[in-house]
């Protein structure tokens, strides 16, 4: 696509180097190298990350091309034959300098989308719609920021008739830079709601910022606005949509089906979905397709054919001690790269399996589509790979021998038991175009277990973990707990994930979990907590890390370095008791500590550390300050004593933010990675990462008198429409939560329980729910309703997350 010397002509940023590579693959992720010979990886730093600490990862990767930031790292590390550097002020400013640039190279037309919600939704919707009149690039996801949108810009090439963009804003003049790239023909407008209002004076403030893509478009279908928002320049060019009777183009449901008053003329069409957010996107995919040209009876047809949309990636336990990754729900090229680089994440198996169909609509021969598909395979080293449909399966000459075809799912799903082996101990991705049916595949090949399941949002947790960041000084290291499978989470991707984001450290809180972080392929120091005599052959065989809280535990650990033959130096951290009383060396120890730790040349000290007994609570401030006090006197006497410096952290996720003065050169954070806040501020900054969920199983009719569950505990004052779903004491939903004490969410509804609690399932009250069998469940997805079950228990939030049990599907999204 561009040379590195016509990058740096374009962007003004210099180039150093010997060689003046080609690049066609824009990356600004590490994770996700698919293509490194033709990849430009571009170093972002912003106050959470930064991009140029990953540099030695994607020159490992194979990368050889760079763009960073001056002043950022010294070029004559990279001085070499084979990497070429582009040195600019500002990556990302000229990774958009180059996006514009290259968006005027393309005479098509171009759909922008922005608003509060449904953007992503509509997107992809009207790339279901238009595919076939059109070869469509599209944003991947939900790249809308001011790094996703020019990484989408630069997917535009020759063969495209036109480009789908979102535009995302979360303060005011970001639009800017957004609306110079896209420079959309059509300007939509999905709604107007909520989201981000922080960030604005007001909503007409908000309204007007995000308006400003349209400022050059040709016409602009704004839904969920009045004409007095739509500034007088863009008048004339604005269609305005409304549930509101006397609107310009309004919509409502009669008779089952969806109206749209358009021109004068009441037009129906049959749609798929019927919710009030799925009306409002789809009445103004109807309306824009209309705007385009395409006959109400063509949309009318493909409205029949609309599937529903996936947003995200799920990764799920499979058989044969396999990971399923399921993004069944579109195949696109595009979006075969970004999956095959979330693959390349995940290494906690031995082998990588790709299982693809054809691709639908590409706008590319498919002899060139296909032979560019099995270079991804080859460059990706995936050890096993399965095409399914009979486009794939006519070139399965471009891929490597060992590959196996199938002509269509259910031909696969009649020979899979003979390819069960071929799983074994690997991670797969499921890559499919929604008529091929992949859920029988998925069914298939992901382990058996009820409908009971706790997700993990990925991005939730790095957004956490970049608040936190965001709160100390730079030359601050972090170490997260992962401990009790990551309150609740899964340790190991949970470790993984906070591997890759940069974490200085993982704690654990007994060595078998470390054991199971090291056999995962994370090589963060990892520190034990708790560490029992016998599992110390285990910490050093694994190369973790104990705690030493007493006499006898560092005369243990001494004894069992000296029966392996252990001279050099083992890092340990020392636990002092501040005041907590639980664990720990108190200040009157500290004389024969020093002593025992000079005489013992086995030992490394490389941290020393308290806890704080009550940081989240502004009543014990003043115990807080005496408990850091107290560390603080210690650490320095013995620092001075042992004459070498170490590691110091004292303060956990409530005392990041409450105590800065106290974060040493360390903070440990626990619950706030999780999304749990030690006050309303704090919790405004964070996004619940676990969400657990079921679905109903059973609906039935109880009449006046009758009664429900064991013991007979509730009786029927009148008759009542119960739903059993599957989730029970043995899953983490306490007794204490039976007979109308707590309760679920059935279609944004509370539904009380009625009667006992039993081991697996329970039953609760939908009397006045519109609700049917399989419908979804929610037990907590927001931090709202994880208080409101923790204080229908009694307890806390901790108790709630890690009391979910093992035999609980854990399902890990990653947007």
């Amino acid at each position: 696509m561009y040379s590195l010397k016509q990058i740096s002509e374009i962007t003004g940023a210099v180039f150093k180097g010997r060689n003046n590579y080609p690049v066609s693959v824009f990356c600004a992720d590490s994770r996700n190298i698919t293509d490194p010979a033709n990849s430009l990886f571009i170093a972002i730093k912003t106050p959470k990350n930064n991009g140029h600490k990953y540099i030695k990862d994607v020159l490992d990767k194979g990368i050889t091309s760079l763009l960073i930031k001056s002043g950022e790292v010294d070029i004559k590390e990279y001085d070499s034959n084979s990497v070429s550097v582009l040195v600019c002020h500002d990556p990302l400013e000229a990774l958009q300098k180059l996006a514009a640039y290259h968006r005027k190279q393309f005479n098509i037309p171009i759909i922008g989308i922005t608003g509060s919600n449904g953007k992503t939704i509509v997107k992809e919707w009207l790339y279901q719609l238009l595919k076939t009149d059109y070869s469509i690039c599209r944003s991947p996801r939900s790249f809308n920021s001011q790094l996703g949108v020019p990484l989408s810009i630069l997917n535009l090439n020759e063969r495209h008739t036109l480009g789908i963009f979102e535009a995302g804003i979360s303060k005011p003049n970001e639009m800017k830079n957004i609306a110079e790239m896209i420079k959309p023909t059509i300007c939509i407008f999905t709604s107007i709601g909520s989201a981000h209002d922080e960030g604005f004076t007001s909503r007409t403030q908000k309204i007007s910022d995000k308006l400003k893509l349209a400022e050059d478009c040709k016409l602009l279908i704004a839904n969920g606005l009045v004409r007095t928002d739509i500034p007088h320049t863009l008048t004339a060019r604005t269609e305005l949509i409304s549930n509101a009777v006397n609107s310009e183009i309004s919509y409502s449901i009669f008779q089952n089906k969806l109206r749209i008053n358009y021109k004068q003329k009441e037009l129906d069409f049959e749609i798929p979905f019927n919710d009030e957010a799925s009306v409002l996107n789809l009445t103004t995919c109807i309306v824009a397709l209309l705007k385009l040209g395409i006959p109400e009876t063509v949309i009318a047809e493909r409205l029949k054919m609309l599937q529903p949309i996936a947003l995200r990636l799920e990764i799920k336990t499979g058989i044969n001690n396999s990971l399923i990754i399921n993004d069944y729900y579109n195949s696109d090229l595009d979006s075969l790269k970004i999956a095959l680089g979330f693959l390349q994440q995940q290494n906690r198996r031995q082998y990588k399996v790709v299982i693809v169909s054809d691709i639908e609509q590409s706008g590319v021969l498919d002899n060139v589509l296909y032979k560019e598909i099995a270079g991804l395979i080859a460059a990706n080293k995936i050890h096993f790979f399965i095409g399914i449909g009979t486009k794939i399966s006519a070139y399965k000459t471009f891929f490597k021998s060992g590959s196996l075809f199938f002509e269509s799912t259910e031909a696969f799903t009649r020979g899979i038991q003979s390819l069960i082996h071929r799983f074994n101990n690997s991670t797969v991705l499921l890559k499919g175009a929604r008529s091929f049916g992949f859920e029988a595949i998925s069914n298939l090949l992901q382990h058996k277990s009820h409908d009971t399941v706790l997700e993990i949002n990925l991005n939730k947790l790095t957004d956490n973990l970049n608040y936190y960041r965001s709160l100390i000084p730079p030359d601050v290291k972090i170490m997260c707990m992962v401990k009790a499978m990551g309150y609740g989470g899964g340790g190991s991707e949970l470790g993984r994930t906070l591997q890759h984001h940069g974490v200085n450290y993982l704690a654990v809180a007994y060595a078998d979990e470390g054991v199971e972080l090291r056999q995962s392929q994370i090589d963060l120091p990892i520190m034990v907590m708790s560490p029992e005599t016998d599992a110390f052959e285990d910490i050093i065989n694994y190369k973790l890390e104990p705690e030493i809280y007493s006499f006898k535990s560092l005369n243990d650990f001494v004894n069992k370095l000296d029966h392996l033959g252990i001279s050099e130096p083992y890092p340990v951290h020392l636990k002092i008791d501040t005041g907590m009383h639980r664990l720990g060396f108190e200040y009157e120890d500290v004389e024969q500590l020093i002593a025992s730790l000079k005489s013992l040349p086995q030992i490394k000290v490389q941290s020393v550390f308290s806890h704080l007994a009550g940081s989240d609570n502004p009543s014990l401030d003043d115990f807080t300050n005496s408990q850091i006090e107290s560390f603080t006197s210690f650490c320095d006497y013995l620092q001075s004593e042992l004459k070498y410096s170490f590691v110091k952290h004292i303060c956990n996720s409530g005392g990041i933010s409450r105590f800065p003065e106290a974060h040493f050169n360390m903070v440990r954070l626990g619950i706030g990675m999780h999304g749990v806040g030690v006050n309303e501020n704090e919790q405004a900054n964070l996004k619940l990462v676990e969400s657990l969920k079921t679905k109903v199983i059973q609906i039935k009719n109880i009449r006046k008198h009758s009664t429900v569950g064991y013991n007979r505990n509730y009786k029927a004052t009148s008759d009542i429409v119960i739903a059993v779903i599957p989730i029970g004491y043995a899953d983490g939903f306490s007794r204490k939560l039976g007979n109308g004490n707590f309760g679920v969410y059935i279609n944004s509804t509370f539904c009380k329980t009625v009667g006992n609690i039993c081991m697996d399932m329970c039953m609760v009250d939908v009397t006045h729910v519109n609700c049917k069998e399989d419908d979804e469940v929610i037990v907590f997805e927001s931090i709202q309703e994880l208080k409101a079950m923790a204080d229908a228990l009694d307890t806390i939030t901790y108790e709630v997350l890690t009391g979910v049990s093992a035999r609980v599907k854990r399902v890990y999204v990653h947007e």
